[in-house]
């Protein structure tokens, strides 16, 4: 993996962190000593003498400690600090006179608040027995001072015993107070606590809202460490056995031990929802998961006898939690560069494990305490740890909201211009089916064309053949039951037989050549074709005709024509045909001459009955057989071949009505050159 190489501009952002953080860490060393209430007082330990005696069992009483020698004590010259212990503890002084002639009367306050049971204890007033007073979270609030710091009333002058018994850090702070300071002081730390709680309930509030309404792990968790760190605020301070009723006041020491234990598993699962879940840092993953169930697991020590290490194990954690959190953050920074959502989420964390470790080292013993409980100190940097993460998430968030808004611009646009190219896709597209539906049509129209075509072919086929092979059939029928022993009988039989089978070839070549013409690749044959012949060989038809008498005039047709000699053979034959199968009996004439453009004419004229003036426009279409009422069906090829053979040569073929009352069809040819 390449390391992100580190700008100018983000190595000026960090000297502004690094300028931050230590103002910050500056904040958390001396803020609870500068926050914390200050007020006239001698404190037990260092301002006045004092020694302590380790009470492993707990079994001495008061007057066998005050028979105790010096030697058997250990000089006090602080506040009492020995971690996580199950003994119980003695401290032995004397307290000066401070009331005097005023009557001001002294005061003892100890802190914390949640010491399970602090017992003093001071001669009578006859000086014979010790008349004790007790406090802690574990004795009833109808049985103590209602106040929620420990205060016992002092007689000046006269020596005192003080009896530390708890499962907590066995942590005592002592001040000898005059009356009007203690009021002064309790009220100093009611108007902190409540800023500090203040503060810890809002930020709580706002995160819960945020999670509700974000619905994200990250917030989720912050909103729950948050909540935490604010209930647990209130029970270290001693706000739960104030507001609980009395008889369930004791329930405060309880609220305590399992705050011990949740506040360092939702530090270590903020931990992992910020830094490691779901990321490539799977082992230390484990890690803070593992920093966050063992606290969990703690919790079935609470009021048991090895709830001391669980407690210190959970007090530990923050600080382990911390280092992992610092190693994970400034990796990151190394690898992909800094960004203010980094440095601001990896300030409390760093902060914290510079200073947690003198804070659970403290809470454990190891160290000497302050002039300030170190329980300050751990409330004050996870108020910090709170506020610097939101923030954190909040720039985070801010800055997913922009990216997330112009990606979704660009989304928009993108989608604009997708929508456009859908538009002329679809468009073009419609195009294509409406094209696409048109040329399917007109296939659908030609193929019920063709079909339709074809039925007719067929029926007209079935006709056509059937006629010639039937005269064919007869005609060698008759001949060979009846043979005839006249010539002129034979001849008229074979005559009968030839023209049969010329009419067969007649169809079978209009057949054939009607596919050939519509073939892209037909061309005509020129050649020098002679015109007598060509009309001679085409009138046989009429000479074969029983019904018809021949009528040719060729005299005035050139000698020879530049045509497709076979195509204008068969043209000129179905014209022929045409007639003598159509005409009424007579005459039909067959001419060849030029006519007045120059073109070859070569018409067939026959005597009726004609053709009605409307059927003129259609008789040349293929398959048309027109409306001859005198005559069999026709096969419908003949015209069309006719006026398309013409038609190749650059010709036509023109029908109208004879002077004799029939019809007259005249083929015209072009010269040669002129064909196209």
């Amino acid at each position: 993996m390449q390391q992100h190489k580190i700008s100018p501009a983000a190595i000026g952002s960090f000297v502004c962190w690094l300028i931050i953080s230590l103002s910050l860490m500056a904040l958390c060393i001396f803020g609870p000593t500068r926050l914390w209430p200050q007020a006239t007082g001698i404190q037990l330990g260092s301002g006045l003498p004092a020694q302590l005696l380790e009470d492993p069992d707990g079994r001495l009483t008061a007057a066998e400690v005050a028979a105790l020698p010096d030697a058997d004590f250990t000089p006090l010259r602080g506040p009492l600090n020995e971690g996580y212990s199950s003994s119980t503890y003695w401290l032995r002084a004397s307290v000066p006179s401070l009331s005097g002639d005023t009557g001001d009367p002294p005061w003892l306050m100890v802190m914390p608040a949640y010491l399970d049971r602090v017992t003093l204890y001071q001669p009578g007033i006859d000086g014979s027995a010790w008349h004790q007073a007790e406090s802690g979270d574990m004795i009833p609030m109808a049985d103590r001072v209602r106040v929620r710091q420990l205060v016992f009333p002092l007689r000046d002058g006269q020596p005192m015993l003080l009896r530390v018994q708890t499962l907590s850090a066995s942590h005592a702070y002592a001040i000898i107070l005059r009356s009007s300071n203690l009021m002064a002081r309790l009220a100093a730390m009611e108007w902190a606590s409540g800023a500090f709680l203040g503060i810890s309930l809002l930020l709580a509030l706002l995160l819960t809202g945020a999670a509700l309404a974000l619905r994200a792990r990250v917030v989720t968790a912050m909103a729950v460490f948050a909540g935490i760190g604010f209930v647990h605020g209130l029970n270290v301070q001693g706000y739960a056995q104030l507001w609980l009723p009395s008889a369930w006041s004791i329930w405060g020491d309880t609220l305590v031990s399992i705050g011990v234990f949740l506040l360092p598993a939702t530090f270590a699962w903020l931990a992992r929802q910020l830094l490691t879940q779901g990321t490539r840092w799977r082992q230390l993953d484990k890690i803070l998961l593992a920093l966050t169930v063992i606290p969990l697991l703690g919790l079935a020590s609470v009021g048991q006898a090895w709830y001391p290490p669980m407690a210190a194990f959970a007090i530990s954690a923050p600080w382990l939690t911390s280092l992992v959190a610092v190693w994970v953050g400034w990796s990151n920074i190394r690898h992909e560069g800094p960004s203010i959502p980094s440095l601001l989420i990896l300030t409390p964390y760093t902060i914290y494990a510079m200073l947690g470790i003198y804070v659970a080292a403290a809470a454990m013993g190891i160290l000497p305490g302050g002039t300030v409980y170190t329980g300050a100190y751990w409330q004050f940097m996870v108020l910090l740890l709170n506020m610097l993460i939101a923030v954190a998430v909040g720039v985070g968030l801010m800055q997913k909201f922009r990216l997330s808004a112009a990606r979704q611009a660009q989304l928009v646009e993108s989608l604009a211009r997708s929508e456009h190219t859908l538009e002329e896709r679809v468009r073009q597209r419609t195009g294509e089916l409406m094209r696409a539906r048109n040329e399917l049509q007109a296939a659908l129209e030609s193929e019920r064309e063709l079909r339709l075509e074809q039925r007719q072919f067929f029926d007209m086929v079935n006709h056509e053949f059937r006629t010639p092979i039937t005269v064919i059939d007869s005609a060698a029928t008759e001949q060979a039951m009846f043979p005839a022993s006249e010539v002129s009988t034979q001849v008229d039989r074979a005559v009968q037989i030839r023209r049969a089978c010329r009419r067969l070839t007649a169809l079978v070549e209009n057949c054939l050549v009607s596919e050939r013409l519509d073939a892209p690749s037909f061309g005509l044959r020129i050649s020098e074709t002679a015109v007598p012949a060509l009309a001679e060989e085409a009138a046989q038809l009429v000479r074969w005709s029983n019904r018809h008498q021949l009528r040719l005039l060729i005299h005035a047709a050139p000698a020879t024509w530049l045509c497709d000699s076979t195509l204008a053979h068969m043209a000129l034959s179905n014209l022929v045909d045409n007639a003598v199968k159509h005409a009424s009996a007579g005459e039909i004439t067959v001419a060849a001459q030029l006519d007045a453009e120059g073109r070859l004419e070569l018409s067939v004229t026959d005597q009726g009955p004609g053709l009605q003036p409307g059927l003129i426009q259609h008789i040349f279409d293929r398959f048309e057989q027109g409306d001859r009422m005198d005559q069999a069906r026709g096969f419908g090829l003949g015209l069309w071949v006719a006026r398309r053979v013409a038609r190749l040569h650059g010709g036509d073929v023109r029908v109208e009505l004879s002077p004799h009352g029939g019809t007259r069809f005249a083929l015209m040819l072009p010269r040669a050159h002129e064909a196209t």
